[in-house]
């Protein structure tokens, strides 16, 4: 018996202080965690600021009571509302030191249209600031206060973030007096470009509690590097509800560069029109997944032009950087310096091509529309065999191969993929490597009816003598 107790006993103490063991253990890997953002905190408070500006306008309301005034007798109208009278609004938003000698970061969206522009230290000082520059179409702005011996804030390099890192968020929530709030959170995606609220996006998406007054300050890494600027939210409230974006340190450090040297931002050019890969064109041109962007016009003379690029390529590969979606290309391509040289790695006709293109410098025209995108996405069109008038019709050789399109639905999946009436069908097939040339429109109803509901189809379309592009449909129900 007092053996079997010997042998109990030690059991039981391991059993015993092994929960104990473990519970210390975790308290103290939350507490060093816990260190670290307060040690995060503590370095990066200096550099953020808050940023209040005032904003005068005309109530345009008070226009109507302009041609009442004289109705009354001039002892009332005092009284009455004025269209002249000058309302006053105040914004609020957070800024980013970036040198000792007073230059900051904010958002365009905090100062634009703003005077009065005031800016409030962690210390508390307020001193004026000028606005150096902007650029609304990626919403950074640079301003300067009259200042030395700031502490910037240190910048990390947003190429290397990664989904799931822990990140801080620090600003000025909804009111000055809440200055210096720091929150935290995860990185939930990168890469975001299809948010719709600037022309060139390539957000970062956190969970980081970010209200309104956090726009302009700092998103950071557990190095307590820069990686992002607060932007936006996306909430029905108007409040935070888990997801907020913050601009690329690296994509606000070009534009900076610009804002400082010249006011205004130099953009590259590639010169072509570009639209999204669908799921079932990526499936009938071979690919792993939906991914780049869809050359639909080269616009001539354009760098893309010289560097040989046609319609109908799909862009996988920019710089060495994978084009994740069409409107992330136009980003890419907009924060390279123009004269720049850059790989082009392309899928034409089911083959991998690299090319090289020289940049070029972004037109007027071209600035102000903004990112070159075609917007495509139930099937519905009808053809047939073309006569030679017909081809004449619409500008058409003698002699072209294919069946002619007569009709487009509008509503359909084949107009919004850019099918219109004149074009010619010249190949169809479930895939690049399987394409069968069409001859005329039985031929083409024919091969229709070998698919099924829910297959897709790849079109070789010709849309004029010289360009041709591929479109991959789905098979209604």
């Amino acid at each position: 018996m007092k053996k079997n107790m010997l042998r109990i006993i030690p059991l039981l103490l391991i059993i015993l202080i092994i929960p104990t063991q473990l519970q210390a253990t975790d308290l103290s890997v939350a507490k060093s965690l816990s260190n670290v953002f307060a040690d995060i905190a503590k370095r990066v408070s200096p550099s953020v600021v808050t940023i209040t500006s005032e904003r005068v306008y005309k109530h345009p309301g008070m226009e109507q009571f302009r041609s009442f005034q004289d109705m009354f007798p001039e002892q009332f109208r005092q009284f009455l509302p004025d269209g002249d009278r000058e309302m006053r609004s105040t914004s609020l938003g957070s800024g980013i030191i970036i040198s000792k000698d007073g230059y900051i970061i904010t958002n365009n969206h905090v100062i634009e249209k703003g005077e009065n522009i005031k800016v409030q230290l962690a210390d508390k000082r307020e001193l004026d600031a000028e606005v150096i520059g902007s650029d609304p179409k990626t919403d950074v702005a640079l301003i300067k206060i009259d200042a030395k011996n700031l502490t910037p804030i240190r910048m990390g390099d947003s190429d290397k973030i990664r989904v799931g890192e822990w990140v801080l968020a620090v600003g000025s929530p909804f009111s000055g007096s809440l200055s210096q709030t720091v929150t935290q959170g995860i990185v939930s995606a990168t890469g975001r470009s299809s948010v719709g609220l600037m022309d060139y996006e390539d957000f970062i998406q956190t969970d980081a509690a970010i209200n309104p007054g956090n726009s302009g300050g700092p998103l950071v890494n557990l190095d307590g590097k820069l990686i992002g600027m607060n932007s936006a939210i996306a909430s029905r409230s108007g409040g935070y509800q888990g997801i907020g974006f913050a601009i690329p340190t690296n994509l606000v450090n070009r534009v900076v560069e610009d804002l400082r040297s010249q006011g205004h931002v130099t953009r590259a050019w590639l010169g072509v029109y570009v639209s999204a890969i669908d799921a079932a064109l990526a499936e009938a041109l071979g690919m792993e997944k939906a991914m780049g962007a869809q050359v639909e016009q080269v616009v001539e003379d354009s760098p893309a032009d010289n560097a040989g690029l046609k319609q109908g390529d799909i862009i996988i590969e920019f710089d060495n950087h994978t084009v994740e979606s069409s409107k992330h290309l136009p980003t890419m391509v907009s924060i390279q310096r123009p004269g720049e040289k850059k790989k082009l790695e392309i899928l034409r006709s089911g083959k991998l091509k690299t090319l090289t293109v020289k940049l070029g410098e972004m037109p007027e025209e071209a600035r102000a529309v903004g990112p070159f995108e075609i917007e495509k996405s139930d099937l519905g069109f009808t053809v047939e065999t073309p006569s030679a008038e017909r081809l004449r019709t619409y500008g058409l050789p003698k002699g072209t191969e294919g069946v002619l399109v007569t009709f487009v639905n509008r509503g359909g999946e084949a107009y919004r993929k850019n099918i219109r009436v004149g074009q010619v069908i010249k190949k169809m097939g479930p895939n690049i490597r399987d394409l069968d040339q069409v001859t005329s429109e039985r031929a083409f109803n024919n091969n229709l009816h070998g698919y099924s509901a829910g297959d897709s189809i790849l079109l070789l379309v010709q849309r004029d003598t010289d360009n041709t592009f591929f479109v991959a449909l789905t098979i209604p129900d």
